[in-house]
């Protein structure tokens, strides 16, 4: 006996097509979800490598391009392009070198005196090397002298020093002399040809690692979302 029946697929195929459809939005949140992750799993990495004394280093860790259903690729990295000159944080990635950007050496500063007291501190603005407004002079007898605001002057090839002020300490309740009536300079920026950056940084390893580890499983979240929407709609 020969029975012929019929099964209308149309509706499994209009679900199919639907879900097909679906896929490059899914896709695009879970890209754009799995990135901004991305870039809070790399600022807290930052805040534990390194002495982070300015929130703005972290913030410059970015969704640097966002995802789209119809170009469903996205891009987390550090965005380098500061006031004042390229950010250095890239090249931890590696390792290398931080050369002069101007003239034949570079001013660093002397951690626990006065433009750095502290190393978690930034430097002094009052004592930044181009608030120093350091100028040529030529004295009396010809000789020339590189000279700052703030008693400070330059000694080529060394570094710059700040005059001490000379001042006593104050009293004690006894009435009695603390402190040394100073005399002399104190080197609060040494001259450098090159600083060496080492590898400590670890961005690209961070990232693959997370991603791979993460993203399929926000993608099963964002699709299984989708399915639920459309079963309540």
């Amino acid at each position: 006996m020969l029975i012929k029946t019929q099964v209308d697929i149309s509706g499994a195929i209009a679900l199919t097509d639907l879900l097909l459809r679906k896929i490059p939005y899914v896709t695009n949140n879970a890209l754009t979800r799995t990135a901004k992750e991305v870039v809070q799993i790399e600022r807290d990495e930052l805040k534990s490598e390194f002495q982070i004394r300015k929130q703005f280093i972290l913030n410059r860790v970015q969704l640097t391009k966002y995802s789209r259903p119809d170009s469903l690729w996205t891009e987390v990295s550090i965005n380098k392009n500061v006031q004042g000159g390229e950010l250095l944080l890239t090249m931890f990635e590696e390792g290398g070198e931080k050369l002069p950007g101007a003239g034949s050496e570079i001013a660093v500063p002397i951690t626990g005196e006065a433009a750095r007291p502290t190393f978690a501190q930034t430097v002094r603005p009052s004592l930044l090397y181009k608030a120093l407004n350091i100028q040529k002079h030529v004295t009396a007898l010809g000789k020339i002298q590189y000279r700052g605001d703030r008693r400070t002057f330059v000694i080529p090839g060394v570094g710059i020093f700040q005059r001490n002020s000379g001042r006593r300490g104050g009293r004690s309740k006894r009435g009695e002399a603390k402190g040394k009536d100073e005399s002399g300079a104190t080197l609060i920026y040494s001259f450098k040809r090159a600083v060496p950056l080492r590898a400590q940084m670890h961005f690209v390893r961070t990232a693959r690692a997370f991603v791979l580890d993460r993203f399929s499983i926000v993608w099963r979240e964002e699709f299984v979302k989708e399915l639920a929407g459309r079963a309540r709609r």
